[in-house]
């Protein structure tokens, strides 16, 4: 089977050459503007930079931030002038079509035989046609500079200004050197200290940049030692939180003390404030924060009485602070802000002092303690607050204590009344014990010397338990000690209490027992019935006299009298 021959034009190489020509001048003045203008860009964008850090000294946030813009500008430059240009290039038609604006005479010629040209003739024309139409064009086209339709202006404009730019910068990069070489760098996040003439070091703040209300405060400002200036005076911009307007203080610097320091001291400091330091073309700033010192809000005090007492724990108010020694105080303090620690300082009437610990509770405003009440000599203690930023109370108030002892108790014998009796061998002694304590009594006890000297005890077992005060009966069994006639024994009651450590001890007035025989027991028996009734008589003796001087005043009184006063009787 033989195939139909087909009718394609045969292509033209002078053309395709001529239109391949201005299609790389095209791309090359492209690319040739773009790198230009990326450069303008970068020397532009990098030089704003590099001068807005030295005069303000930026952050480095704030050059990231900018480093981030001229990427950003740098890469829309290279979509736009260089890779654009790279991806869509004009095909040949294109091209063509240029070349046909910009040269008339070519009348369609040069469009249609790049259409024609290595294509498919159109039904119903002539091959002959179009060759003649292809050698016409080439012929035209062999003196004619396609190139020339490109214009080269805006490259040239754009690598004049890239030449010019990076020439200038380049020479103010070489003349400030290596100030601008640290610029530089800290616009590619470099973390160097901007390059001034003057350059400061650090600006102090002594003792610390966070205060107590009411501190002195001493602001040094200290130049490094490659500064190329040193200027005798600074100026210490003060701005309080609450102040409309900055304070300045031109500070000078001590040549002589402090070469390359100057010195600014506030007192009493009331609230914070922002420090502003100029010297020459340095700039610094600091923060100082003045927070107010721990104080005593509130304080609240509650007695735990010592066990043997049996009492229940009390609150106390601050001007009633009568505690009893051997117990414990309670003692909450409420402070005006959070706070970390402190301590509770004990005073003793010798002078010296004991400190305990405050402890946390649930709340970082509360601290507690218990103190321990050991000693008679306690007068007061005062509260000492610290804070987190390590600042401590002043001026303490001093809580006066009254401490209180445990006295011993009170004992006195009701019966006998007499300070000696007399008993005998086989007598006993009746005996009305009465006891008093302010916390009760544990133990009564009878005590008394024999015939040795020897003292002897015998327990009181009270039918009840004993309280603060009792009436105790006591029948003391001389039978079963088996004295001698006439020996004499002296006794009294010791009651103790339940004082710890130690118990408090207190004695009666100490009595005697005589024991005598049958006949002179007797024989005192007479003797005080005999007083008794003597004392009877002489009582009804000394009444009815009595009686009788009161009778003889009342008829007196009752007996008028003619004239002159009554005397008084």
């Amino acid at each position: 089977m033989v195939l139909p021959e087909m009718n394609i034009a045969q292509s033209s190489t002078v053309l395709t050459a001529k239109l391949a020509g201005v299609r790389g001048k095209r791309l090359t003045l492209a690319l040739g503007t773009g790198i230009a203008w990326l450069a303008v860009a970068a020397v532009t964008l990098l030089g704003a930079g590099m001068m807005a850090d030295w005069k303000w000294d930026l952050s480095h946030g704030v050059r990231q931030a900018l480093l981030a813009l001229d990427a950003g500008v740098l890469i829309i430059i290279v979509a736009r002038y260089i890779a654009r240009p790279l991806i869509s290039q004009a095909d040949d038609e294109t091209v063509a079509l240029q070349v046909e604006q910009a040269r008339p005479e070519f009348r369609s010629r040069l469009i249609a035989s790049t259409q024609l040209a290595g294509g498919q003739i159109p039904a119903g024309t002539s091959k002959g046609f179009v060759a003649a139409l292809l050698n016409e064009t080439e012929t035209m086209a062999r003196s004619v500079n396609f190139k020339a339709i490109v214009p080269g202006d805006a490259c040239a404009v754009a690598t004049v200004l890239a030449l010019l730019l990076g020439g200038l910068g380049g020479l103010a990069f070489d003349r400030f050197q290596p100030d601008t070489g640290v610029l530089l760098r800290r616009a590619f996040l470099s973390n160097e200290v901007v390059p001034r003439f003057t350059q400061i070091e650090s600006v102090r703040v002594n003792p610390r940049a966070t205060l107590a209300r009411g501190d002195d405060v001493e602001i040094v400002v200290t130049l490094k030692s490659i500064s190329r200036v040193n200027p005798g005076t600074a100026i210490i911009n003060i701005k309080y939180d609450n102040a409309d307007r900055a304070v300045p203080y031109t500070v000078e610097r001590n040549a002589a003390l402090f070469p390359s320091e100057y010195r600014l001291k506030l007192e009493n400091v009331r609230e914070s404030f922002e420090v502003d330091v100029r010297v020459n073309d340095a700039r610094a700033a600091q923060r100082v924060t003045v927070v107010p010192r721990p104080a005593v809000r509130a304080i609240e005090f509650r007695q735990h009485y010592p066990l043997y007492t049996g009492l229940s724990s009390q609150d106390r108010r601050r001007g009633d602070l009568v505690l009893l020694v051997g117990g414990k105080l309670l003692i909450k303090v409420h402070a005006n802000k959070p706070v970390v620690g402190g301590q509770v300082t004990v005073f003793h009437a010798s002078g010296k002092t004991t400190e305990y610990p405050l402890e946390k509770s649930g709340s970082h405003h509360e601290l507690r303690r218990t103190v321990p009440l050991r000693e008679l000599g306690i007068t007061g203690f005062s509260v000492k607050l610290l804070d987190e930023f390590g600042f401590d109370s002043r001026d303490e108030a001093v809580y006066r204590v009254t401490m209180l002892p445990d006295k011993p108790p009170v004992v006195r014998v009701l019966r006998p009344v007499r300070k000696e009796e007399k008993v005998t061998q086989r007598g006993r002694l009746p005996i009305m014990v009465s006891v008093k304590d302010d916390y009760g009594v544990n133990t009564l006890t009878l005590k008394y010397t024999d015939a040795a000297g020897r003292v002897q005890s015998i327990p009181l077992e009270p039918e009840k338990k004993l309280g603060r005060q009792a009436r105790v009966p006591f029948e003391w069994r001389i039978i079963d000690l088996k004295p001698q006639a006439g020996a004499r024994m002296e006794y009294w009651i010791e009651a103790t209490d339940s004082c710890a450590p130690r118990a408090g001890v207190g004695q009666s007035r100490k009595l005697l027992a005589a024991v005598v025989t049958d006949d002179e027991k007797r024989q005192d028996l007479q003797n005080r019935a005999t007083d008794s009734i003597t004392g009877v008589n002489e009582t009804a003796e000394g009444q009815e006299k009595l009686n009788r001087e009161l009778g003889e005043i009342i008829r007196a009184r009752a007996v008028p009298r003619d004239s002159g006063p009554v005397e008084n009787e």
